[in-house]
């Protein structure tokens, strides 16, 4: 018997992994990992209401004179939440701190006020360039 994809109708014979076990020892091996980073609260989770409309995220580094966020975090992980008002269930990108902070290091991204009272100061990074890191 030939398994077909429901979609594309392209036969699953060749490649058809019979190893099932391998493949959710794998598979449960990082849900596990990022359960356990999720529940260690390294994560720095931004939500920029305005990226739906500007395509960037506000990275903020500085706050009323002194360094915050980027420039102060912990966190090993970022998580933002491209937030749109259309969407139901909201998209997150999770990032590598130090893989973000090479981003922003490798790109002369436009540094500019926001925030409260545009009291910070940060990067504009095009959520663009964060799907495309990981």
């Amino acid at each position: 018997m030939k398994l077909k994809l429901v979609k594309t109708g392209v036969p699953l014979t060749k490649g058809f992994n019979p190893h099932f076990d391998l493949c959710l020892d794998f598979g449960e091996k990082y849900e596990n990992d990022f359960q356990k980073i999720v529940e260690s609260k390294e994560l720095e989770v931004k939500t920029d209401k305005l990226c739906q409309k500007t395509g960037n995220v506000f990275i903020e580094y500085e706050s009323r004179g002194k360094a915050s966020c980027l420039s102060v975090t912990t966190a090993k992980y970022w998580v933002f939440c491209l937030w749109s008002e259309v969407r139901k269930e909201q998209t997150y990108v999770f990032i590598p701190t130090r893989r973000l902070k090479k981003l922003i290091k490798d790109n002369n991204y436009r540094e500019t006020r926001g925030g409260d009272n545009l009291s910070s100061k940060g990067y504009l990074v095009p959520k663009e360039d964060l799907l495309k890191i990981i």
